[in-house]
């Protein structure tokens, strides 16, 4: 892995900051680790290590800090945007685990298909253009979405998809390349086809649409029990890029207009332990991130995400349930 360490010292140079914090998934900490002592060893500076989950570019840490921090590099995680507001930078890793070999395995499982969309995560994207050459030397037509907003060419998030669901209808099933199965889900979930999620490591070529089918009935089934609720708390969350008030306030308006009961929370971790603390509700619509409803722990009660919300809605009105995460953006 490596990362672009000439970018940090300039940043650094540029805005000569007294407190530097560190932000990174999980998976980095020992990385940022070294990487704080190096930058203290070389500049008169203080640095931190959040130990706190970083969930993205939509996890940024700025107004509502109380470190007095000057500058924040957020690693690992990024954007169209290297600088997100005034004290966030994004810094890329780039993973160079070879691909050639999982490509080479995929090849025999993907030979029904002529035309592949391609699609990764950050630290994947300088491979994209060697990967759709191995591709196209295999005899497919590879297809990779161009950018969008904060998304780079051939880049998806989480809860963003409109690199590849622009291409959709020009493809027959998409590849993802890593090993995030989330990722690989959402990306199967928001086009509606066969993907094929391509791990370097451990060398596996899967096709992840029972995964996706399964995510997809467990999120209608919390859809329809939060149909028999009588009351509902609306949680905004407190992460600065997934705070929505007024999204969470429409939805809460919605809900009183349907003769609910409807509570406005704030959270900044949605976890069962704080949910349960909230014994008079029967339901709970997220507005902070939809993976902490598709893909996070086990709530007791239904935790909805936005699309969710968004397909209750239509059941309280009356109409068919549509298809309500396939679509480009789960915002």
């Amino acid at each position: 892995m490596k990362l672009d360490y000439d970018l940090i010292t300039n940043e650094i140079n540029r805005v000569k900051p007294k407190i530097i914090l560190f932000r990174c998934p999980d998976g980095y900490i020992n990385l940022i680790q070294e990487l704080s002592l190096k930058i203290e060893s070389e500049y008169p500076v203080q640095t931190i290590v959040s130990g706190d989950p970083c969930y993205g570019t939509c996890d940024i840490f700025e107004s509502t800090n109380k470190l007095n921090v000057d500058l924040t590099f957020q690693i690992g995680h990024s954007s169209s945007n290297k600088n997100i507001g005034k004290k966030n930078m994004m810094i890329d890793i780039h993973d160079y685990v070879d691909f050639k070999n999982v490509i080479e395995l995929s090849v025999p499982v993907l030979s029904k298909y002529k035309k592949l969309g391609l699609s990764t995560i950050s630290q994947y994207l300088h491979q994209l253009d060697l990967s759709k050459k191995m591709f196209e030397e295999k005899g497919f037509e590879i297809h990779i979405g161009k950018a969008h907003d904060k998304l780079l060419t051939g880049q998806i998030f989480g809860c963003r998809f409109h690199t590849a669901f622009s291409i959709r209808d020009n493809v027959e099933a998409n590849v993802f390349l890593g090993q995030s199965r989330f990722h690989a889900i959402g990306l199967a979930l928001a086009t509606g086809l066969n993907t094929f999620m391509l791990d370097p490591y451990s060398l596996t070529v899967e096709n992840i649409k029972s995964s996706a089918d399964i995510w997809y009935k467990k999120a209608i089934l919390r859809i329809y029990k939060a149909l028999d609720a009588e009351s509902f708390g609306v949680i905004i969350g407190l992460r600065e890029g997934q705070m929505m008030f007024d999204r969470a306030l429409q939805i809460r308006n919605h809900l009183l207009s349907q003769k609910k009961k409807a509570q406005l929370i704030s959270l900044r971790e949605i976890t069962e332990d704080r949910l349960a603390l909230f014994q008079g509700i029967d339901a709970f619509i997220q507005t902070a991130c939809p993976r902490i409803s598709l893909d996070g722990e086990s709530f007791s009660k239904p935790v909805l995400s936005l699309p969710q919300a968004e397909a209750l809605f239509e059941l309280m009105d009356g109409r068919d349930l549509n298809e309500f995460l396939k679509k480009s953006c789960w915002l």
